[in-house]
């Protein structure tokens, strides 16, 4: 029984140092969600301010300050002063 189970765990020990030499690895496919794009500019120079396929950003801090968007994003926040959503 002793042989046995002495054989059997050399044989365990061989296939587990010899297995991963054997592996091939894969290159990884670069992150989709990491790709860079140029931004777009408008014709003054500046960033484009029109929306992308109905995005509208949910940040009063980052519409354009005055807008109805931004009084309506404001008044969601509560951020305009003793009115209250």
């Amino acid at each position: 029984m002793r042989l046995v189970a002495s054989v059997l765990g050399a044989l365990v020990l061989v296939a587990g140092s010899t297995a991963p030499a054997a592996a091939q690895t894969q290159p990884k496919p670069p992150p989709t969600h990491a790709k860079k794009t140029a931004p777009q500019y408008s014709a003054e120079g500046q960033y484009a301010v029109q929306p992308r396929n109905g995005y509208q950003e949910q940040l009063a801090d980052r519409l354009r300050f005055g807008s109805s968007a931004w009084w309506e994003q404001m008044k969601r926040e509560g951020r305009l002063g003793g009115e209250t959503p």
